[in-house]
């Protein structure tokens, strides 16, 4: 073993932790097994975790190239093989096209990998598809197929293979919205008003049937959810009308603007700190519903940005 294999070695192991002895992915020992041949991508994105290794290959007598992860697992004999997409046999299609970002977040309490891969199902069609992983303890990185099934039926198509900020959110913002519709069934999930990052999301949900309103939010970690109520004592909720995002000094602003049965506009605020702390900010969203800031979601978010001025300049 020559000293830079070695270090990978050392490298992977430690990033798996836990006291686990890892080894290190062999691409070439999978192609050797599979018969296959490697493939090499214009796009591939490098992995940020050295236990999953992106590949791609000719299968023994293939046309079209495959891809998949290699994923190194504590104690496993050899590397565990993750399929992107690849053809059946001879076939042309699905081609893999490229692997243009894996990126690392965090949900449900897990690290998790969100993997972008571009598979070509025509001549003409080229779609992008996601993966996602998360570290399982004793096991290394595993995929979550609820996630992967929870997404839309038809996948986006796109004409550039190289890496997007826009489209790399868009799969992060997939599995956060699928986190938020699982763990609450039993509310009516507002799809145009949900928005989230790489740390955090915020969603509204409506329930008809108890006049009841509802926002979301969660940085990693277990969701938080709050009731038109619980900024307003006593409201009753006819729906949410829009929602918004403010980012300020060490914390993320998530408001909801409201109406409630009387046809009164009023907003509910709640903050993410840094760390990913979450909360119910009353103080903040009953000054702006006294202030009645409230005619539509830019006069919330303009008020709110002056009442944090105020008050860190109270503070400083």
């Amino acid at each position: 073993m020559n000293l830079r294999t070695a270090l990978f070695t050392m490298l992977a192991a430690a990033l798996l932790g836990g006291g686990a002895r890892a080894q290190s992915v062999d691409v070439r020992g999978f192609l050797k097994e599979r018969g296959a041949t490697q493939a090499h991508m214009k796009v591939a994105a490098r992995s940020p975790e050295p236990s999953v290794v992106p590949v791609m290959f000719f299968d023994k007598d293939g046309s079209a190239p495959a891809c998949g992860l290699l994923v190194a697992a504590p104690h496993a004999a050899g590397p565990r093989f993750i399929e992107l997409t690849g053809p059946d046999g001879s076939e042309d299609f699905p081609a893999c096209v490229a692997i243009p970002s894996i990126t690392p977040f965090r949900l449900q309490g897990r690290r998790y990998l969100m993997v972008e891969y571009h598979h070509r199902e025509t001549r003409e069609d080229t779609y992008a598809g996601f993966r996602y992983l998360y570290d399982a303890p004793g096991q290394g990185y595993v995929s979550d197929e609820a996630l992967e099934s929870a997404g839309p039926a038809q996948a986006p198509t796109v004409a550039d293979p190289s890496p997007s900020a826009a489209r790399t959110l868009a799969g992060i913002k997939r599995a956060r919205a699928a986190v938020m519709k699982r763990t609450f069934p039993q509310w009516r999930f507002q799809e145009r008003d949900f928005s989230a990052d790489n740390g955090s999301s915020f969603a509204a949900f409506v329930d008809e049937a108890s006049h009841a309103c509802h926002v979301v939010a969660e940085a990693g970690a277990a969701p938080v959810a709050a009731s038109a109520a619980d900024f307003v004592p006593g409201v009753r909720c006819a729906g949410v009308l829009a929602t918004s995002r403010l980012a300020a000094a060490g914390a993320t602003y998530y408001l909801a603007l409201f109406e409630s049965d009387g046809g009164e506009r009023l907003v509910g605020i709640v903050s993410v700190s840094a760390h990913g702390q979450i909360g119910i900010e009353r103080a903040l969203s009953a000054a702006i519903n006294r202030a009645r800031a409230t005619a539509n979601i830019n006069t919330a978010k303009t008020a709110l940005s002056a009442q944090l001025r105020r008050t860190n300049g109270a503070t400083s």
